[in-house]
């Protein structure tokens, strides 16, 4: 053969090579975008479950249930199975189904979650993303055991559970895929969403958050997560708060961190004293209180708002500004963003949305610890940047 056919041959399979290298190459996570609806204070991401049209789904890091709809709804699409007592999936998914002696009943009956939601297997469609940087413009299709529920009363919105179970979309995609088990969030502002939204990444954690051209875990803080039971809720352990010389010590309990709280929620102790230091610290006029906030101040003068110090076990800070602090609430006025949670609660403190938004927050699941970033604003960049791959 002529070397000059021999070259071309082998000039088109280079070609060849280059144009398919990210179909060859494992990707690196899935990488899907987050949006937040600022009239009702919730973070959704969309999906459209097997063939179905895309709807949104909103965000519960803490939600046991992998990802929950009207059955009415989910058994629309083409691809919806449900399934069945005694199968592989209907053990795995909920080993304590009881399930009829009779063959043929066991066979109609349809397999329930352990809090008696219909679990069925449709395809999940997620972005992703070869090298931390961008997404691709396709999406890949995943067959996953979900959950769905008749309402009585109907249901009200549609969810997707993020919690540290094994039914969870990060646990099922990750043992699916062989990736790190690790999932991180990016949730994006209110002034900053309309353009760009934020993220969710499930796997290996190499984030970029252009311009800031570096990968941001080098600039991770850490903690362990805590008691991370059955339940699988994100826990870590709060130890103090700092804000300027004022010290508020945490008596009891462990905080959780959740994407359903629109703003941070405080034990009642804890959240006047929270109000008491931040007004003594803060070098802006006070201003009349709008609900549900305790503390309003005028927006506009002076420069003086306090860095308040979220003091973790292992010695960790994470540090919240003002962009993350105060709320605001009209053309003139901006509230300290957190809430009054009652005498008794659950848990003395509960980490809302407004504190994580513009920070990127990881769970590793492996290592059992919680990593944040704190602002991204202090690096010259934000949860929404434009990920779409040109190329």
């Amino acid at each position: 053969m002529a070397p000059r056919v021999i070259f071309l041959l082998l000039s088109l399979v280079f070609l060849y090579l280059a144009n398919t290298s990210h179909s060859l190459r494992k990707f690196q996570s899935f990488l899907h975008p987050i949006y937040k609806d600022t009239a009702k204070n919730i973070y959704t991401i969309p999906l459209s479950i097997g063939s179905t049209s895309s709807e949104k789904f909103v965000l519960d890091l803490n939600g046991a249930a992998p990802l929950l709809q009207n059955c009415p709804t989910a058994a629309k699409s083409t691809t919806y199975h449900p399934i069945r007592c005694g199968s592989t999936r209907c053990k795995y998914a909920n080993p304590n189904f009881p399930c009829p002696n009779n063959v043929i009943a066991k066979k109609r009956t349809v397999c329930l979650s352990s809090d008696n939601s219909r679990l069925f297997r449709d395809t999940v469609p997620l972005l992703y993303t070869f090298n931390g940087v961008y997404t691709r413009d396709s999406e890949m299709s995943s067959s996953l055991t979900l959950t769905c529920t008749d309402g009585a009363p109907a249901l009200k919105q549609r969810t997707i559970g993020l919690a540290n179970t094994h039914l969870s979309i990060p646990s099922q995609l990750i043992s699916m895929y062989q990736l790190p088990h690790k999932i991180a969030l990016c949730l994006p502002s209110t002034e900053r969403s309309q353009s760009h939204n934020g993220d969710l990444w499930i796997g290996k954690g190499e984030y970029y958050y252009l311009p800031y051209d570096k990968d941001v875990s080098k600039i991770f803080a850490s903690t362990p997560l805590i008691g991370n039971g059955k339940s699988g809720e994100y826990l870590i352990d709060v130890k103090s708060i700092q804000i300027g010389a004022k010290t508020v010590p945490i008596p009891y309990g462990a905080t959780k961190i959740s994407t359903l709280a629109p703003y941070t929620v405080f034990q009642t102790s804890l959240y006047k004293a929270l109000l008491t230091a931040f007004t003594e610290n803060i070098k802006i006029a006070k201003a009349p209180a709008v609900k549900p906030f305790g503390a309003c101040f005028y927006s506009n003068g002076g420069r003086g708002v306090p860095v308040i110090d979220l003091v973790l076990s292992g010695g960790a800070k994470w540090r919240i500004y003002g962009s993350n602090s105060l709320v605001k609430v009209n053309k003139n006025v901006v509230c300290l963003g957190f809430v009054d949670g009652g005498v008794k609660p659950k848990y003395p403190i509960v980490i809302g949305g407004f504190q994580m938004e513009d920070n990127l927050v990881e769970f590793d699941l492996e290592a059992s610890k919680f990593s944040f970033s704190s602002s991204l604003l202090l690096h010259n960049t934000s949860c929404s940047v434009q990920r779409l791959s040109p190329f």
